[in-house]
């Protein structure tokens, strides 16, 4: 039986992974507008309509290499023919058709290249899809922090227009100086103009949305922050995210190509023939001729330059694709660390501003008996609001991150098919 263990711990294991794994793009999911809205919103922008135009371009041109650029060519030649002895003229024509041809296995080659051009076309599209899906994404994040901004200083300034009125309440009674109320009504101001200065970048967040994403809901449901699971290990995703990240497949599909280009330009060291028929008619139509011709160019050096040029392109794609998987390997170790120190400090934050808002409570009481200055109270519930905000624009960010870091493994949103 112990023989098993080591099996039904790795199936478990993979089971958990399974699980969290499914459960993650829901949460994540429930934080986002829907995923049809969205992809409605992005399809229809101007940028997807001008990444749509550019693989039908690149689609176009492929073809084109498929098909070669050898065309037939016609030729005709009228002339006049003088005899001295006899003495005569004749009128004489010659027409003739003719074509290059693709030897050595360059047909071949072509089609293998606008293969590949076709496929890079198609990741170059996808990935301005996902880049637009990013950018959707970040400017939906933009305006929820926002609006938590903007909330909180509409709850500042009603604590500070209930201080007002208490303050003048207690100073009409004589239990508060003048200064105290002078102090109440300069929070007062400070307050306006927060929420002045916080509705302006709300507003401007809004219309930016607005503008590039037409009928894209913009309200959400009160967030649930204990919803957000926790991502599977590092190393289960980071493959992942290598296989589907769209600028490594593009840069592998463009090494690929580079790689037939190169072959196909070597193949050009044997230059094509050109054939053709031909007829003439000479002597006024009393010799008939009828025949083929075959010409060949002589290569040079620059053929043999233009291959070897190709050739290290081909390899300088090839080391790329490696340099920016090395990077992106690295770039996405380094996010999920960020995400689970921002998890910690989300936690830290939420305690900080419980606590926060009970010294805050503690001090109004402590003012109300006099044994807080207008200046404490002031400033606890200053620190108070403030680590309300930061508290839930810090959840945010823990949301944002891991949306981002959940869209870059394709678990939403992924409108590439």
């Amino acid at each position: 039986m112990t023989h098993f263990k080591p099996l039904w711990l790795g199936l478990c294991c993979a089971l958990g992974l399974n699980l969290a794994q499914a459960q993650a793009p829901e949460a994540v999911q429930a934080f986002l507008p829907p995923a049809a809205v969205v992809q409605q919103a992005l399809l229809a922008s101007p940028a997807l309509q001008a990444a749509l135009s550019q693989k039908s371009a690149q689609m176009h041109r492929a073809q084109m290499t498929a098909s070669g650029n050898a065309e037939f060519t016609v030729r005709m030649n009228q002339q006049s023919r003088r005899v001295q002895q006899p003495q005569d003229r004749f009128a004489e024509t010659s027409l003739s058709l003719e074509r290059p041809l693709r030897w050595w296995g360059k047909g071949q080659l072509d089609a293998d290249l606008a293969e590949k051009s076709r496929e890079v076309a198609r990741i170059a599209y996808a990935d301005a899809l996902h880049e637009a899906s990013r950018g959707l994404m970040q400017h939906w994040f933009s305006l929820r922090k926002a609006q938590v901004d903007r909330d909180s200083a509409a709850a500042s300034l009603g604590l500070a227009q209930a201080l007002v009125r208490q303050a003048q309440a207690r100073l009409k009674q004589g239990d508060i100086s003048q200064l105290d109320a002078d102090l109440a009504q300069a929070e007062l101001q400070r307050c306006q103009a927060a929420l002045q200065a916080a509705q302006s970048q709300h507003a401007a967040v809004q219309i930016t949305l607005t503008r590039l994403y037409p009928g894209l809901p913009l309200e959400l449901l009160p967030p649930d922050w204990q919803g957000l699971p926790d991502l599977p290990p590092m190393a289960a995703l980071q493959q992942t995210f290598l296989e589907n990240h769209h600028e490594l497949k593009l840069w592998r599909a463009e090494a690929a190509r580079m790689r037939v280009l190169a072959e196909r330009i070597d193949k050009d060291k044997w230059p094509d023939p050109t054939l053709g028929v031909y007829t003439q008619r000479e002597r006024q139509g009393t010799e008939q001729l009828v025949g083929l011709s075959l010409s060949m160019p002589l290569a040079g050096q620059a053929r043999q330059s233009h291959a070897l040029a190709a050739l290290a392109e081909s390899q300088n794609a090839q080391d790329k694709v490696r340099q920016l998987q090395a990077q992106l390997g690295t770039d996405f170790e380094a996010r999920w660390t960020q995400l689970q120190h921002h998890k910690m400090a989300a936690q830290h934050l939420q305690t900080a501003a419980r606590l926060q808002g009970q010294a805050a409570d503690k001090s109004l009481k402590a003012y109300a008996v006099g044994e807080h200055t207008m200046t404490e109270l002031l400033q606890n519930r200053r620190l108070a609001n403030e680590q309300r905000r930061e508290s839930e624009r810090q959840h945010w960010e823990v949301v944002e991150r891991q949306a981002l870091l959940t869209l870059d493994l394709h678990q939403i949103w992924d409108f590439d098919d």
